[in-house]
């Protein structure tokens, strides 16, 4: 007799297994494992002798351990099927204290359900329904990247579960196994991770430093400019920043170029070139009145946008320019980068296509322990990018099949890090153009005489400095049309001049379109070292850049 009643306990206990619901994880591939790998987190339920029509299961995952890998989420319930995924970012479920931890549907009958706020977990929640049959086996997978942590223990965990059968009925209970999602058998290392810098040849980019900013949290991929910096480098010569202790495996951040401030040569970056083009990205349109000068419309639009409380490029910007190069100060109505600036107009954010279209994407995730992304930026103003990252040569570099888009925004390299190329680049003008430049002593003054045998330029710019302890300017004869507008501004021995076109028909006339005179203050014998040139600029009229050589 003994015998028959154990034999109908094990019986009983047989069928109650078989009335509910088992929810478990698992993951593959197998180990063993290495740091940057991405992970496949599979969904199952047994639903036994039970008819669920609806399930509903929240889970938590470490976020040091794991990140998961956006619009991963892929259902496995055939076609006649209602699914949803949503999460939440750093919150942990505690289970209430006199429930069994693996009854998922008792844990979701008690209430309040315990969630606080913590960094370093995160919740996600699947949710199925079918009207064709019962919910049962595979439901759903997830991929997630394998970060730099020392231990992998309990990194995943079921908490709540929730589901109805055909008869509209709750279904309990739903359970789970003892243990949670652990790994072994892990290697890897903290990440290596570089940033290069496109930049022209010449310019002083170690001024600059990287910034790794925190993401907002709202799944957007942007900066959260409220955060303080993950990291901070400055720039080496070659335009790299190299982090080997500030970020690992399975990281998201933004990548950001910071601005430089207070530098003399940033009262070179916007010259007659960026002044003449910004006239006529305004002014140029077609037939219909849209305008059509600009080859990247979006980004070069945006770049000439430096106008205060105005969001939108237009003639306010390109008088704004131009005023400046008449040597106007403009820093009450707009953001012209000087050395003297206290803010400027800077876009920065990764080389790839969407910059080109205008739309900066500053987010990277750190996906293997050694990776490398390219970032580009922009002064605003900087029209014929003589300090900016040149978007033509951004074209060139991705058409170049060097990079591939991820889904997630940013130009992953197909590449090692040892094979790309230079940041740096020089960018040749289309034409040259020389300025011949003579100093004569003559009834006890210096004059300066140019002479310029070019046609066809719409503008030109020089900036020069004078001995101004030995020297005082006394005047600037133009003669270089009548139809152009000329202009010159000096301080402190820093001189420029130049003519620039605002007809759209006017051209710098060639022979001897400036001379300049100046009274000695001290007893002179020759001109020898009274004059050093800083800057010359010219343009053509269809806004190209001309490489203007002083001889």
């Amino acid at each position: 007799m003994k015998k028959l009643l154990l034999f109908l306990g094990i019986f009983l206990t047989s069928l109650t297994s078989f009335s509910q619901i088992t929810v478990s994880q698992s993951v593959t591939p197998a180990p063993p494992y290495e740091v940057g790998d991405t992970l496949t987190v599979k969904y199952t339920i047994a639903r036994g002798t039970t008819t669920p029509r609806y399930f509903w299961l929240r889970y938590s995952f470490n976020n040091k351990a794991l990140a998961m890998v956006p619009n991963s989420t892929v259902f496995s319930q055939g076609t006649l099927v209602q699914t949803f995924f949503t999460g939440w970012n750093n919150y942990r479920f505690t289970p209430a204290a006199n429930v069994a931890e693996t009854n998922l549907s008792s844990q979701y009958s008690t209430t309040p359900w315990g969630y606080a706020v913590n960094n370093d977990w995160n919740v996600g929640q699947l949710t199925v329904q079918r009207t064709d049959t019962s919910v049962d086996g595979d439901i759903a997978t997830q991929k997630f990247i394998l970060k730099d942590q020392n231990t992998y223990n309990d990194i995943h965990k079921l908490d709540l579960a929730y589901a109805v059968n055909n008869a509209s009925a709750n279904i309990t209970p739903i359970t789970r196994s003892a243990t949670n999602l652990s790994l072994t058998n892990v290697t890897g290392n903290t990440s290596q991770f570089k940033v290069k810098v496109l930049f022209p040849q010449g310019y002083t980019i170690t001024d600059h430093s990287v910034q790794l900013m925190k993401l907002k949290t709202d799944g957007s991929g942007t900066i959260d400019w409220t955060q303080q910096p993950i990291a901070q480098l400055p720039l080496d010569a070659s335009g790299e920043a190299l982090f080997t202790t500030q970020v690992k495996v399975g990281d998201s951040l933004g990548v950001f170029v910071g601005p430089s401030m207070t530098k003399s040569w940033m009262n070179n970056i916007v010259t007659v070139s960026d002044a003449y083009k910004a006239f006529l990205g305004h002014s140029q349109t077609d037939i219909g009145g849209t305008p059509n000068f600009f080859t990247y419309p979006n980004l070069e639009t945006k770049v000439g946008n430096i106008t205060l409380n105005d969001n939108t490029f237009n003639e306010s910007d390109s008088y704004a320019l131009f005023a400046h190069v008449m040597g106007q100060n403009m820093s009450s109505v707009a953001m012209i980068p000087t050395s003297t600036s206290t803010s400027v107009r800077w876009q920065s954010g990764l080389l790839n296509q969407s910059w080109l279209d205008g739309v900066t994407k500053n987010k990277v995730i750190i996906d293997t322990p050694i990776k490398e992304v390219h970032a580009v930026f922009a002064w605003g103003g900087d029209l014929n990018w003589s300090h900016s990252s040149d978007p033509a040569v951004i074209a060139s570099r991705i058409s170049s099949g060097l990079y591939t888009n991820s889904v997630n925004g940013e130009v992953n390299l197909k590449k090692s890090m040892s094979s790309t190329p230079v940041m740096a680049y020089r960018t040749e003008a289309v034409e040259t153009a020389k300025l011949s430049v003579t100093s004569t002593l003559e009834n006890n003054k210096v004059i300066l005489t140019t002479t310029l045998t070019k046609a066809e330029l719409a503008g030109l710019q020089v900036i020069m400095n004078y001995d101004d302890s030995k020297l005082t300017l006394d005047n600037i004869i133009f003669d270089s049309g009548s139809t152009i507008t000329n202009f010159s501004t000096h301080n402190d021995g820093r001189l420029t001049f130049g003519s620039i076109d605002q007809l759209k028909t006017a051209r710098i006339k060639i022979g001897t379109p400036y001379k300049l005179i100046f009274t000695p203050k001290v007893q002179l014998t020759n001109t020898a070292g009274l004059f050093y040139f800083v800057l010359s600029d010219a343009v053509d009229a269809k806004g190209n850049k001309i490489d203007l050589i002083i001889e």
